[in-house]
């Protein structure tokens, strides 16, 4: 049974009849440079470096080590693992034989993989032993109990733990040399309409939700955005510090690469210092980040011992960057500055290179090529120029649907095909969007979204709470943090920031959406028909935060 990715026949006769989407797989890109440019460097990290030819070898490698293992079409396979050469080649080798890389934050614990697991039925899990501190395999272990279709657990690194798999191995395993070169065209032939990732996104629902994006949702996706208006081509040699899991870091350095037979240098992690280092050994023409990387950047106290001049371009995303850190850039840098408005949902608008930093700033650029947009009220009716409204898009490289979730596509897309954002925006006089506010009920800390929802159904199962509402609190560093108002159900009780801590960690959740401060009130501020007015607690808990600043 094909993964499910809600594309229907009539969505893909239309956009292949008007040239949109085609046949070509990014696995036909990896052989086409692999013969084009065999000795020339692709894909680079800290301990290794492949050039195309060896990038083709290892992807045909995997992909033959993975179907030996059992691992066969459809089959989805989760992977929790860092930045690493090694996480791209796992990407393409599954899609080789037509399985789905389900790529997740390192930041996830028990309570989110399980729900994953559970929805996908993966049979297999790719991670680290170990990671900052955290045992990867022991939770890995703890879910196979409540997951019996998870047969394998494959483990980066050289002590392997008894009853894994050993990733090493597999990736020294020549199995190319014992198969025909013709084995796997034969055997596994794929599609560009198979899904070839499903990254999870966490939005206003309480779930996380599965994107299922097909080669032909990433190609034109990569067209539209980055080979047209970032102008990436096969001259590129982009830094890449984000987190390899969600579309930011795909679109802008893992595929846009693979499609132009560019070179992507993978980052574990952002450190300003890794990045000034590296951009001037690489020689890198492009490096990706949000707002509050290229800040810690500038402020690099060692930032002149660097030559940045090889620099042409810098994409942010994420958040709006502050015109005065656009200027920074472009003149310490000597780049141009992109800015990119888009999700795991794939819709999307950028800014064309070479605006001037107020317009990088403050838009998100013109209407996207290859989309139509509206801009809509409450009511679904299109608004005007001027006028706030919900940002709706229709377009060849926004999914079709979430995974396995028909609840929510029929809130989501609209009649005429439109999928409704759930961000605030509003189009000017001179068809420039700008992005207003979010509509949705969601934190971002540091680049990361955090569902409020979410945590506060993990508070509701505390003893001592009543009810609870979390919001997000400005942050000079990360953005936001999430603040948890709650309501106690006895009037003598206590529940300190530490006690909740506590209690999130025996929950098992992700600790970047811990609450990281809690306010305790006797009736939280509601409507006339029980809604918690949320705008009312954001405003109170911006203004405290300002008068502690002494701002």
């Amino acid at each position: 049974m094909a993964i499910e990715s809600n594309v229907t026949p009539e969505q893909i006769e239309m956009y292949t009849r008007l040239g949109f989407w085609d046949e070509w797989t990014f696995c036909d890109y990896i052989k086409r440079w692999a013969k084009a440019f065999p000795d020339k460097e692709a894909l680079i990290d800290a301990k290794t470096r492949l050039t195309w030819s060896q990038y083709k070898t290892m992807m045909d490698r995997m992909a033959l080590n993975f179907l030996e293992l059992g691992i066969k079409r459809d089959d989805l396979v989760v992977a929790q693992v860092a930045n690493c050469v090694e996480a791209i080649i796992c990407e393409f080798a599954l899609a080789r034989i037509g399985a789905c890389i389900v790529p997740l934050a390192m930041q996830w614990r028990e309570h989110e993989l399980n729900y994953v697991l559970s929805l996908t039925e993966s049979p297999a899990v790719i991670v680290a032993r170990e990671y900052a501190g955290f045992n990867y395999v022991d939770q890995a272990k703890s879910l196979q109990s409540r997951n019996p279709g998870l047969k394998h657990i494959i483990v980066l690194g050289d002590d392997v733990p008894e009853g894994t798999v050993s990733f090493n191995e597999m990736w020294n395993n020549r199995l190319e040399e014992t198969y025909p070169d013709t084995y796997l065209d034969e055997n596994c032939p794929i599609d560009a309409n198979d899904v070839l990732t499903m990254c999870f996104t966490s939005g206003t629902e309480a779930d996380p939700k599965g994107c299922p994006r097909t080669h032909n949702h990433w190609k034109v996706f990569e067209r539209s955005a980055f080979l047209h208006h970032l102008t990436e081509n096969v001259h590129d040699r982009v830094v890449m510090a984000l987190p390899w899991i969600n579309l930011f870091a795909q679109s802008v350095g893992v595929l846009s690469m693979a499609m132009v037979g560019g070179r992507v240098i993978l980052l574990d992690g952002f450190v300003p210092a890794d990045m000034a280092k590296t951009i001037h050994k690489e020689k890198a023409t492009l490096y990706a980040g949000v707002p509050a990387m290229h800040v810690a950047l500038l402020n690099y106290p060692d930032l002149d011992q660097y030559d940045l001049s090889s620099l042409r371009v810098v994409a942010s995303g994420g958040a709006p960057c502050p015109t005065p850190v656009i200027r920074q850039m472009m003149e310490k840098f000597g780049c141009l500055v992109w800015n990119g408005f888009g999700s795991n949902e794939g819709h999307l608008n950028v800014t064309e290179v070479g605006l001037n930093p107020e317009l990088v700033s403050t838009t998100i650029g013109l209407k996207q090529l290859y989309s139509d947009v509206k801009i809509v009220d409450e009511n679904n009716n299109r608004v005007g120029p001027g006028v706030v409204g919900e940002y709706c898009q229709k377009a060849p490289f926004v999914i079709a649907g979430y995974y396995k979730r028909p609840d929510l596509n029929q809130s989501k897309w609209d009649d005429e095909g439109f999928y409704h954002s759930g961000d605030a925006c509003y189009a000017d006089e001179s068809g420039f969007y700008h992005f207003s506010t979010r509509l949705k009920d969601i934190i971002i800390r540091g680049g990361m979204n955090i569902s409020a929802e979410e945590v506060e159904f993990v508070l509701y199962r505390h003893p001592k709470i009543l009810n609870v509402s979390v919001v997000g609190m400005p942050d000079d560093r990360l953005g936001e943090r999430a603040c948890a108002y709650v309501e106690l159900k006895e009037k003598g009780d206590v529940i300190t920031l530490e006690d909740v801590k506590a209690f999130m960690e025996q929950e098992k959740v992700a600790k970047y959406k811990w609450p990281e401060r809690v306010e305790v009130v006797e009736t939280l501020p509601r409507t006339p028909t029980g809604k918690v007015l949320k705008y009312v607690l954001r405003d109170e808990i911006a203004k405290k935060t300002q008068t502690e600043a002494g701002t």
